[in-house]
This record gives C-alpha cells, sequence and structure tokens, in this order.
C-alpha cells in the first residue's frame, strides 16, 4: 500500500506510485452541500534543463482514469528520462522555433519563415503538435493562398511559396521530434510540392524574351541616354539578379583589355541589395513596452538589425543594406565590348552626381534604386519595346534569356554556370574553372546572336 503524505500519494516498496483519493464538499446556492470525489498524484518527472526536480500532479475522476494518465508519464520518463509535455500548440512552439531561425538564417530566408508561422499557418496555431498526421500537413499545402499586401488572398499559392511552406513545416516538426514531443515527423510522408503537381499556378513560371523583343529592348535603351539606359543594357546582357544589379559596386567594376587587344570589362559579384528589418535593442519588453518607450523598432533608442550573428551587411539608406550574394561571393561576369563602351560613357555621365554609396547604378540624389521602382521602369521599357502584357512579365526573366541564348549558342553548361551563378546537382557535373578570355569569348556570342553593332548607342558621351 502508498503511503499519504502531507496530501500526496508516495511509492511503496515496488515502486509502484498508487493515486490517492480525494473529497471535497461545496456549498449549493439552496444551501446543502455536495461532496465530491477524485483521485490524486504527484509524480517526479526528472530535471528540467537547469537541473532542478520537476513535479507533475496528476488527477482525474476515478481511479482507473487516473492510474492510466500515472502510467503515460512514466512511460515517457522511462523512454525519455523526462515526461514529455503532450499540449504545446503550434502556434506557440512554432513562434519559439522562429525566435531560433532568427539568429542562424539570413533575413530573407527568416522572412519567408515568418510570413508562414504568422500568415499561412495561422489556422492553426491553436492545435497540439502531436496532432498533426501527414493528412493534415499535405492538406495545409494543398489548400495554401497567396496573398496581397493588405493580406486578402488572392489564388493558389505558387510552387515556391508552397515549398517554403513544406520547409517551415519540416523543419518545425524536426525540431519538435528532437523536443521529444512527437514520437515521428508527419512531414517524412508528406512530398515536397513539384512542377508536376496539377494544382500548381502556371503564373508562377517565367518565360525568356525573344531575340527580337531584346533587340528592341536594347535599341530603345540606347535612345534615352547613357545615364537612363545603361542600367537596362546591363540587366540584358549580364544575365545577373535583380537584386545584384542594384547593389553592384563601382570598386568592383574593372576594365582593361585581352592578350588579343580586345576591350572589355569585368564585374566581380560581391553585393546585393537587400532590404534588412530592424527590431528593438533597448532590452525586453514589459507588458508590451519596450524600455525606449518607442512602438516602431526603427524608432528605438538602439536599433539593431534582425540579422544573425557574424552576418556581412553594410547599411545603405533607410532599411537598405548591401549583403553578401545568393551564389559564391566574388563571381566573375564577364563585360563584351559593346557594353564595356556602353558603361564607360554612363560613368561619365553620372560622374557629377552625388555617390555616397559608391553604387554603379543609384538615383540621381544618390540613393540606392528601390527594386519596386526598378521593375516598375523595366516594365515600362518592356511596354516602349511593343512586349504584350509587361505587367505578367518580370526582369528576372532577362536572367533566363541570358542562359537560354548562351545554351542555344552552345556554350558550355559549366561556364555558364559560373558566369549567371546557378547552382544545381546537374550543373554541379559540368562545373570547371574559366579564366577572364574564356568567359569572355562565352559572353561574346550574346554579341553575335543580338548583333549589338547594329544597334546605334545615340548616349554615348551623353
Amino acid at each position: 500500500m502508498s503511503a499519504k503524505i502531507n496530501g500526496m500519494a508516495r511509492e511503496n516498496n515496488s515502486g509502484v506510485i498508487r493515486p490517492y483519493k480525494k473529497t471535497s464538499k461545496h456549498t449549493l446556492k439552496n444551501g446543502k452541500t455536495r461532496t465530491y470525489t477524485s483521485y490524486e498524484a504527484r509524480i517526479d518527472t526528472g530535471e528540467d534543463e537547469n537541473g532542478k526536480r520537476r513535479r507533475k500532479t496528476v488527477s482525474a475522476k476515478t481511479y482507473k482514469e487516473c492510474m492510466s494518465r500515472i502510467n503515460a508519464i512514466l512511460k515517457d520518463k522511462n523512454e525519455w528520462g523526462m515526461a514529455v509535455s503532450k499540449t504545446v500548440r503550434l502556434g506557440i512552439y512554432a513562434e519559439d522555433w522562429l525566435a531560433i531561425k532568427k539568429t542562424a538564417c539570413d533575413p530573407s530566408t527568416y522572412r519567408g519563415y515568418m510570413t508562414c508561422v504568422r500568415r499561412h499557418l495561422k489556422p492553426y496555431a491553436d492545435k497540439p503538435v502531436k496532432d498533426f498526421t501527414p493528412t493534415i500537413c499535405r492538406r495545409i499545402l494543398n489548400q495554401m493562398q497567396s496573398y496581397n499586401q493588405q493580406g486578402k488572398a488572392i489564388g493558389p499559392a505558387s510552387i515556391s511559396l508552397r515549398r517554403t511552406l513544406h520547409t517551415t513545416l519540416n523543419q518545425i516538426f524536426n525540431n519538435a521530434l528532437a523536443d521529444r514531443i512527437i514520437p515521428s515527423n508527419p512531414m517524412v510522408a508528406v512530398d515536397r510540392p513539384s512542377p508536376k503537381d496539377s494544382e500548381i499556378d502556371k503564373s508562377d513560371e517565367r518565360e525568356a524574351f525573344t531575340v527580337a523583343q531584346m533587340q528592341t529592348m536594347l535599341s530603345k535603351a540606347a535612345d534615352m541616354g547613357s545615364a537612363v539606359g545603361a542600367i537596362w543594357w546591363w540587366r540584358l546582357l549580364t544575365g545577373m539578379r535583380q537584386g545584384e544589379i542594384l547593389g553592384a559596386s563601382l570598386e568592383d567594376l574593372t576594365f582593361g583589355t585581352t592578350s588579343e587587344g580586345v576591350p572589355y570589362g569585368q564585374y566581380a559579384v560581391n553585393w546585393k541589395l537587400e532590404q534588412i528589418m530592424r527590431e528593438h535593442g533597448c532590452g525586453e519588453p514589459v507588458k508590451g513596452m519596450y524600455p525606449c518607450r518607442k512602438k516602431r523598432p526603427s524608432f528605438c533608442t538602439n536599433p539593431r538589425w534582425r540579422v544573425p550573428d557574424g552576418y556581412d551587411i553594410t547599411p545603405l539608406w533607410g532599411r537598405w543594406c548591401l549583403t553578401r550574394p545568393k551564389s559564391k561571393t566574388g563571381r566573375v561576369v564577364p563585360i563584351i565590348p559593346m557594353l564595356a563602351q556602353v558603361m564607360q560613357s554612363y560613368i561619365r555621365a553620372t560622374a557629377s552626381q552625388p555617390n555616397p554609396y559608391g553604387l554603379v547604378f543609384h538615383r540621381p540624389d544618390g540613393r540606392p534604386i528601390e527594386p519596386d521602382d526598378d521593375e516598375r521602369a523595366f516594365r515600362d521599357l518592356m511596354r516602349e519595346a511593343g512586349i504584350a502584357e509587361p505587367e505578367k512579365r518580370s526582369g528576372h526573366e532577362t536572367r533566363h534569356s541570358t542562359v537560354t541564348l548562351l545554351s542555344s549558342m552552345g556554350v558550355d553548361v559549366g561556364l555558364i554556370m559560373q558566369i549567371v551563378g546557378h547552382s544545381s546537382i546537374a550543373m554541379v557535373e559540368h562545373y570547371r574553372h574559366a579564366d577572364i578570355t574564356e568567359r569572355l569569348r562565352a559572353m561574346e556570342t550574346l554579341d553575335a546572336r543580338l548583333d549589338l553593332r547594329a544597334i546605334e548607342w545615340t548616349g554615348a558621351g551623353n
């Protein structure tokens, strides 16, 4: 038999915990007294992360039910060395996981995780982590929606967004598995979204511009003058990403002549323009109020950038910063002769403009060009060039166009990967080093294919 000490049940000599009977009396409104009976036990559940002993009180209406709960806790203790919490809900647990990711991944990746947790998983925030099954996770992915800036659903989510949510859920449940909250990760049985899925919105697919379209855009850009049109020649003839173009640094751009006497340029991709959010650095909030008494982090007396420790960042203006590129830092992009001449003309035309950040492309007042403004200006160029439905096209398609043209001209896949900074298992098989002369020859196929000499650069010297 178990002994009762201070209202608690303790283990008997066999180590078995037995619940004790507890009675309580309640006086009803009519003056009568009602007696309630329950069974309780207090169990040592092991040490917490600080080495302190933890105890859990178990109660139930019947002796049998109380014993069942005791046995479940003891089973966890025997298997894991401690009792496992089975009631933690997804919303709370995901926020704890986000706090860890904030110090471990780059800002753009963190923003993707945060959007998934706080927007796409919000309807499931109150559901216990242990209750998620592969079927439920699959349903979440299949029913996922895209949202506009006002937070309104505008249709099925794209494949890239679904993949981000798949990764988010997988990492959350892997973390829960490591914390011994769940016995297995339900995402193991959920396939990663694929372009083959019939539900995937085809608007996520990008196209490549045709040779005729690229020629027309180059011609229209040439008519704009060096100070305005050079950025479009750069975009169409380098295959660089938007952030890499807007964050391009003058100190990484050089001009020269090959051993064969051909003038050229080269650009080392060391930075990209990125929006980085700030957070309070003045201390922890008390009842929702930070010590600086400011609500917005940008107004904090000691704001800090929301980046992991050791993240390389160069603040520019407002929330815009230079960060390291997606692909390997120092990737060299050859500048073909015609583009080199255009860029030298551009540098002369903008020499009198302020440029406190040393950017290749910037606003007339020296501030960085924001991506949204750049995208609108590129759509204006497409409209000028007579390209149908420019609002449905993207500047990123110039990368597809460059790769398509280089491939069609027979340029080695490994060379293309080095020039545009692509990375995939298929391309790695072809990867090899190439000097600037070989890369320049590869990029000069763009000149031959687009017949650049036939386009008169009227902006030269402006």
